[in-house]
């Protein structure tokens, strides 16, 4: 995903603070722990969202990648720049020495500072099989809403079909300083004045690290039969660059993790990056916003496709590049950029970087002949135009769609080079230029085309009109020069059903996902679609008072049922070559600036006891696939 729910800063408006869970319910239908320090866990405990004031944001014509989607995602305000006031704190670029001794490892902790080690230190092995609870009794009836089996009963899945759940290594893992891993940029910004909402860190979240084969089990349960998970950078080189040692203990425990997924019956889907850059090569040279990222990334790369080639048939090499490198220019991440380079040219740098990283992992995959397939994530939408008789509006969707998915689909699927409107707007001083050798090593790098297909929106010209945009760069909505509106243009009703206010840029707009897909393959076509993530978060469940009422997701169902169903007569009546569709996420998790209190999860965690417990939507899930895949 995801997240998939990020920089809270950026939000244009105040998040509601969120109360944490009484940690003394009775959990029923829980996973059967077997190591007896799980129940005496202490988890980092969750205090109320802090509360950021509008006097800690200025706008100004810096903004790059505005209304993107993050895997459990928020929507970066267009044009807005955050300033350093809350305090982010991070050693200048290039002070710190490339000591890859123990005490060179110990001194990049410290940038991160003091974090809270696991209740346990083993992999928990289950005991018992996993037995799912009984169905749940119907909500509604029958002349009114479907069971799961009963959507759509005679269309099938085609055959190799994945049903998959989603994680990501900073998510879920925990564990953040054990078995010789070393500190990624997320462990350093969860510790920021006003960066994560609810002031929680990852530190030990699902411990997941330790706790995988609960998990696998868990869902394998399901009848799931695909996880797409990330490897964290900084586990197998701690230090990140080209020339500093592999961790031997984080290559082997991925090799543990994968091939237990295999002897269980789950496709490994392995993404090498999912955002948690080793602190490492920020501190040394500003990360992606500089272009010596490029060899350490496609050194990472080869170690991992050397480390497990033969075991992982589906590759990723980025999850959600626009999301990411919109990122790195926005609070707290805005204090440790390159020399040079501001939040208005940083993004831009960093999707230059960021491709040339990806087409050089792509090139030693196949020069090293590694089995399986490969792409990267893309998020987003085209979007549909708010005014339906409006020229303006309709060029302003095809602002969103360069902006938006473009900058990555375009010189991958179909030009080698960027969107003719990125360059008609950007000057190379911003918008680096591709030589022509880059845009043949670019063309042609994906397999497939990979989706994190969250939602889909309206897209209108800004108010005062495009023209007055374009040729204003100080303009709030320079240099994309679209809205996204989130209801009609006739009656004002809305897009779709709101879902939890920790994800304002989240609507159910299921209804519009089979022209959604076809806007993709019409514009980047392909012979094979994944869709990569999707999911919802159930109003206010956090505040929920007990796990029976917590398990009651109701909107999450209706979204995700809409969606498959969606995709179903997708791949029948409009002949999309759908091949996957994963769900964000497998168990409640870090969601990034949001914290732990937005959860996406389809099973619930309880932060202190570390148990899990699945929620209706989990058994939907279930029922749905038993039917329409083909076994």
């Amino acid at each position: 995903m995801s997240l998939k729910s990020f920089i809270v800063l950026l939000l244009s408006y105040v998040q509601t603070s969120w109360a944490v869970n009484s940690t003394s319910t009775v959990l029923a239908n829980t996973t059967m722990l077997s190591n007896s320090a799980i129940t005496s866990a202490s988890s980092p405990v969750p205090g109320s969202t802090t509360m950021l004031s509008s006097s800690t944001i200025t706008t100004a014509s810096t903004s790059v990648f505005a209304s993107t989607t993050f895997s459990n995602p928020a929507t970066i305000t267009a044009v807005s720049t955050v300033t350093a006031t809350a305090g982010a704190s991070f050693p200048p670029i290039g002070s710190i020495s490339r000591d890859f001794s123990p005490s060179g490892l110990e001194e990049l902790w410290d940038v991160v500072g003091p974090v809270e080690p696991p209740p346990f230190t083993t992999t928990v092995i289950p005991e018992t099989p996993v037995v799912l609870p009984s169905p749940p009794p119907r909500l509604y009836p029958s002349f009114y809403a479907n069971s799961p089996k009963d959507i759509l009963p005679d269309l099938k899945f085609p055959e190799g079909f994945f049903f998959g759940v989603d994680t990501a290594a900073y998510q879920v893992e925990g564990a953040v300083k054990d078995e010789g891993k070393g500190p990624s940029m997320w462990d350093w910004a969860s510790r920021q004045p006003d960066a994560i909402a609810d002031n929680t860190t990852a530190d030990i979240v699902d411990l997941q690290y330790f706790l995988y084969k609960e998990d696998v089990a868990r869902v394998a349960a399901l009848g799931v039969n695909a996880h797409s998970f990330s490897i964290s950078w900084a586990r197998i080189l701690p230090f990140g660059t080209a020339d500093s040692p592999i961790n031997q203990e984080g290559v082997d425990h991925y090799r543990d993790l994968i091939n237990y997924h295999l002897e269980s019956g789950i496709e490994p889907v392995v993404t090498l990056f999912h955002w948690d850059l080793p602190l490492a090569l920020q501190a040394y040279y500003g990360g992606f916003s500089s272009p010596k990222i490029v060899d350490d990334f496609v050194h990472y790369a080869k170690t991992v496709f050397k480390a497990y080639n033969g075991s992982v048939n589906v590759w990723y090499t980025f999850n959600e590049p626009n999301v990411y490198c919109g990122q790195i220019a926005t609070y707290p991440f805005n204090v440790t950029l390159a020399d040079g380079l501001n939040a208005t040219t940083a993004p831009f740098h960093c999707a230059y970087y960021l491709l040339k990283a990806h087409a050089g992992a792509v090139k030693a995959f196949r020069e090293m002949g590694i089995v399986g397939e490969i792409a990267f994530k893309n998020d987003d939408f085209v979007g549909v135009p708010w005014r339906t008789n409006s020229t303006e509006d309709s060029e302003a969707v095809e602002r969103h769609a360069a902006f938006q998915i473009g900058i990555f689909s375009d010189p991958v699927y179909t030009t080698g080079d960027w969107p003719q409107i990125m360059k008609d707007t950007l000057s190379p001083e911003i918008l680096p230029r591709f030589t022509e050798e880059e845009k043949a090593d670019i063309l042609g790098t994906a397999d497939f085309f990979a989706i994190d297909c969250y939602r889909q929106q309206y897209i209108s010209a800004p108010d005062n009109g495009l023209e007055a945009c374009l040729s204003n760069t100080s303009d709030p909505n320079w240099p994309r020069c679209n809205v996204v509106q989130t209801f009609d243009s006739n009656a004002g009703w809305n897009i779709g059903a709101f879902s939890s206010p920790g994800t304002p840029w989240l609507e159910d707009t299921s209804r519009f996902l089979r022209g959604y897909l076809k806007d993709l393959q019409a514009r980047w076509p392909t012979n094979k679609i994944i869709a990569s993530e999707f999911g919802f978060t159930q109003a206010f469940e956090s505040q929920k008072p007990d796990l029976a009422s917590i398990k009651e997701d109701t909107d999450r169902i209706n979204y995700l049922m809409s969606y498959l169903g969606e995709m179903l007569l997708s791949i029948h009546e409009d002949k999309i070559p759908l091949k996957g569709a994963f769900i964000w996420a497998m168990v409640d998790n870090a969601e990034w600036g949001s914290g732990l209190n937005t959860r996406f999860g389809i099973q619930y965690v309880n932060y202190t006891t570390l148990e899990r417990s699945y929620k209706r939507s989990a058994i939907a899930l279930s029922e749905f696939f038993e039917v329409h895949l083909q076994k």
